[in-house]
């Protein structure tokens, strides 16, 4: 048996699953019987095929093992990307995964938990099969982590809002000092519009704002 250790980012969204290549609808059809068409797994004697209708909206997403499921699918998808030998290999997975600023503090250790010890998932997916062990999880607050890949850019700012527009929510988080301030941050549901206004250089506010 030979081993493979594959990093797969993923943001668990109530919308979309997204990996770094791949981005689908966070639902799937459970069946005894094999799918005729699409994208499916078959794990532990039954089929999951991939939907275009989502899951309904889970602030804890550990209450059962759907997004697991949907985890199974975005590491296959990934490897497949990646074009990693999958016979006669156990694929090792480390996922960063994430969670909006409001719930991080509430719900990153069960998060986390919810991916690990769980041992070898032996699934096929398009036919193939896999051997996936998670072996690390780490999350992260989704705006903050964000915000970090221009990290340079803000830090100008004495203060920055940051918001992540969803499917279903939209969540953001002031930045203060170039470190979150998790009193001012929220995640909004069924938000139906929201407008997003620029400004000319010359009408930034003032770094000391």
């Amino acid at each position: 048996m030979m081993y493979q250790k594959i990093i797969v980012p993923i943001d668990h969204g109530n919308r979309n699953m997204k990996t770094e290549h791949k981005i689908f609808t966070s639902g799937f059809v459970e069946s005894d019987c094999r799918p005729a068409l699409g994208e499916y797994l078959q794990y532990n004697g039954r089929y999951y095929a991939l939907t275009e209708q989502r899951i309904p909206y889970m602030r804890d997403k550990t209450l059962d093992d759907r997004f697991f499921i949907l985890t199974l699918f975005a590491v296959a998808m990934e490897a497949e990307k990646q074009m990693l030998k999958t016979k006669d290999t156990l694929l090792q997975a480390a996922l960063p995964v994430g969670l909006p600023p409001k719930h991080y503090g509430a719900l990153y250790r069960k998060f986390e938990d919810y991916f690990m010890n769980r041992g070898v998932q032996q699934f096929t997916y398009r036919g193939i099969p896999y051997r996936v062990e998670i072996v690390e999880t780490a999350a992260f607050p989704q705006d903050y982590a964000a915000a970090m890949t221009v990290y340079q850019r803000i830090a100008e700012f004495n203060k920055v809002i940051t918001v992540d527009i969803g499917g279903f929510t939209l969540d953001y988080l002031l930045i203060r000092g170039g470190k979150p301030d998790l009193s001012v941050c929220d995640s909004l549901r069924r938000v139906s519009s929201v407008c997003i206004m620029t400004f000319p250089p010359a009408s930034i506010p003032s770094r000391t704002s």
